[in-house]
């Protein structure tokens, strides 16, 4: 019985130290971070999302080949309610007179990327193909080509890129990703905090014939006539993010970068060739806005840099997201009040 009895007591005890230590917890959090419960909001987006690719000379003797997509412009709508946020967008046409298609061709691409953002962890989750890119830089490699002309387009130029990235907080009883990136919160002070985090991709590209302009090839003995390959990237990303706040205007900023395990097959000619090394990646953020009760604004970008070598060439892809948006707030009513999460 008083074995039963001890049991009892220890069992109740440690339910009130973990109770205490939860309440301080959420004391500490309170000072640093504004949680809106009992508000939902909605935000206009507008989004410019990317992928190119760039193959460049390691030993910097040889100008680069730097292929962009005409263009990739979104439009959406912002929501978060029952403790969750959900944005939905929808790819804006071509604009004929910014981006005319006679000087930088049309790309046609699927892209779709979400970032999550919870208390103490976050994620990137992406799926993009993108067809059709125009070579950004033709004056490196040719005299004859004047600014107006139209720039060399690759029709037959085809990318996909498969990516997710987690990442755990370790400062988040203080500093809150959900401020900056979507406002579901409000930084009340300014706080940093160190983070680590997984990430994978996978991103291959394809082309007809060589993607290195002529005059560029004989810098690449090895690798003068590449079209296809393929990455595999398993990485580990160290990092640090860090919110400065002033009354409600941000500036967030964080970067993670760690050794990336890459597993590459590409094809030069006909021949398939493998080879296995291990390379930096990179992963930037950052926000710029204003938060306050009942109305936000603000800008973030997302970027994730992964680099490849095959003998003295670079194969460089970047994923990259920008938001631009507006949102307002209002006080929670009747079902809204319930929390899915």
């Amino acid at each position: 019985m008083k074995k039963v009895f001890f049991y009892i007591l220890t069992f109740i005890l440690s339910l009130l130290n973990f109770a205490q230590a939860q309440n301080s917890t959420d004391s500490i959090r309170s000072q640093y971070i504004h949680e809106f419960h009992d508000r939902f909001y909605i935000k206009p987006i507008v989004t410019v999302r990317s992928l190119s690719l760039e193959l460049a000379d390691n030993d910097k003797q040889v100008a680069s080949s730097n292929y962009k997509p005409s263009s990739n412009n979104f439009l959406g709508l912002g929501l978060y309610f029952f403790d969750l946020g959900i944005e939905l967008s929808f790819k804006l046409p071509q604009d004929e007179d910014q981006v005319p298609p006679e000087i930088f061709g049309e790309t046609e691409s699927i892209d779709f990327q979400t970032n999550i953002y919870a208390k103490k962890w976050g994620g990137d989750l992406s799926y993009q193909e993108y067809e059709g890119m125009y070579l950004e830089n033709p004056k490196d490699h040719s005299s004859a080509w004047q600014d107006g002309d139209p720039f060399p387009i690759r029709n037959d130029l085809q990318l996909r890129n498969i990516q997710a990235n987690g990442f755990y907080v370790f400062n988040h009883e203080r500093f809150s990703y959900r401020s900056p990136y979507i406002q579901a919160d409000q930084q009340l002070k300014s706080q940093g905090s160190l983070q680590v985090g997984l990430f994978f991709s996978h991103f291959r590209f394809s082309a007809d014939s060589s993607l290195i302009p002529a005059s560029a090839q004989p810098g690449f003995p090895q690798n003068a006539n590449i079209r296809k390959a393929k990455i595999t990237t398993l990485a580990v990303l160290p990092g640090y993010t860090y919110t400065l706040t002033w009354k409600n205007i941000y500036l967030n900023a964080a970067l993670a970068v760690g050794p990336g395990n890459l597993w590459t097959t590409y094809v030069n000619d006909e021949s398939e060739e493998e080879k296995v090394g291990i390379r930096p990646v990179v992963n930037a953020r950052g926000a710029l806005g204003y938060n306050g009760n009942w109305y936000f604004m603000g800008i973030t970008a997302v970027n994730q840099f992964v680099s490849s070598r095959i003998d003295n060439l670079d194969v460089n892809s970047n994923s990259a997201n920008i938001k631009l948006f507006f949102g307002i707030r209002f006080k929670e009513k009747g079902f809204l009040k319930k929390e899915l999460l």
